[in-house]
């Protein structure tokens, strides 16, 4: 039995190593040796529990899944928090406690579900990936209101980086505040072109503060 227990393990890391693969190659931070060992931790401990639990008697092994369940959305927690709450963060959360889960199928003995939900993961990562670059690409809609001290000199400047960076903006507005002026526009672009935007804008002299809004 000690021999099929590491058996488990070895598939249960293989297939984590298939996820682990496209994690690494995005380069996020569980790359292959986090899916690698989270997989085979949970195949081992979801072995163990079957064992011990016998064939005659399977359903006593699932507190001990359920534990390990737990255990594997309290670090899925741990990613989202120290990610911030970002939608990487979210995304890297849900794959290690999908690889914990096909850890278990591998050790309790589901290998073609184990099989099928780790290629079901890669290929909707890829897929998901491609879909996004292709959003990225059409661009969404930013409104700014960018803070200066002489709104005439600071427009021209902003002209110059639309120019630069291939942006066109829809509308834009100049009113008068208490300490200064404020340019209110929208403009239709990505989210690296509306990052490069904002860091050139900061670096025109009188402007104090850019703030963003996607729209």
């Amino acid at each position: 039995m000690g021999i099929e227990i590491i058996l488990k393990m070895l598939l249960a890391g293989v297939l984590g190593g298939i996820v682990g693969l496209e994690r690494e190659i995005s380069h996020k931070e569980a790359g292959l040796k986090v899916n690698v060992l989270i997989a085979m931790g949970s195949a081992l401990l979801a072995g163990l529990a079957v064992e011990l639990a016998g064939e005659s008697q399977i359903t006593n092994a699932l507190p001990m899944l359920a534990h390990i369940i737990t255990a594997l959305g309290l670090v899925g927690a741990g990613i989202v928090i120290r990610e911030r709450f970002t939608a990487q963060g979210l995304t890297t959360a849900a794959t290690v406690w999908s690889v914990g889960a096909i850890g278990i199928a591998v050790g309790t003995g589901y290998y073609l579900a184990a099989f099928a939900a780790a290629i079901f993961i890669v290929v909707g990562l890829t897929a998901l990936k491609i879909i996004t670059a292709v959003l990225e690409k059409q661009g969404k809609v930013f409104a700014y209101v960018i803070s200066t001290e002489d709104s005439a000199s600071v427009i021209i400047e902003i002209k110059k980086v639309l120019m630069d960076l291939g942006i066109k903006y829809i509308n834009a507005n100049i009113r008068k505040s208490k300490e200064g002026y404020e340019i209110e526009m929208a403009v239709h672009t990505s989210q690296t072109k509306n990052k490069s935007f904002i860091d050139r804008v900061m670096q025109i002299p009188d402007v104090k503060e850019v703030t963003s809004e996607n729209l």
